[in-house]
C-alpha cells in the first residue's frame, strides 16, 4: 500500500498519493503533483512557492494558459480543438 507522497511513473505522466480527508477515506492518486502536498485537503494552492507546469498541444488541440487568472492566483489552462488545423484528407 502507497503512502502519502509517494510518487509513481506511469503512462508518461507523474502521479502522486494524497488523502485530502485522513479520517474519511483511502489515499488517491493525482496526476502530477500539488503546490503544496502539506495543505488541508491534500495539497494545492499555497503560497510557499511550487511547481511551474508548461501546459503544450499539438494541433488540433490548442492550450491557453492564463497565470494568476483563478481564485487565489491560480493558472487557468483551457483546452480546445479546431479540426480546421488538420489535413484536407479528400484529396
Amino acid at each position: 500500500m502507497p503512502d502519502v507522497g509517494d510518487i509513481e511513473y506511469k503512462y508518461r505522466r507523474t502521479y502522486i498519493a494524497v488523502n485530502p480527508n485522513p479520517g474519511a477515506g483511502p489515499l488517491t492518486w493525482r496526476v502530477a503533483s500539488p503546490q503544496e502536498i502539506g495543505a488541508p485537503g491534500g495539497g494545492g494552492g499555497g503560497t510557499g512557492g511550487g511547481v511551474a507546469y508548461d501546459f503544450d498541444g499539438v494541433p488540433p488541440i490548442n492550450i491557453d494558459m492564463k497565470p494568476g487568472a483563478g481564485t487565489g492566483g491560480r493558472t487557468i489552462v483551457e483546452t480546445s480543438m479546431d479540426m480546421k488545423q488538420l489535413d484536407d484528407r479528400t484529396t
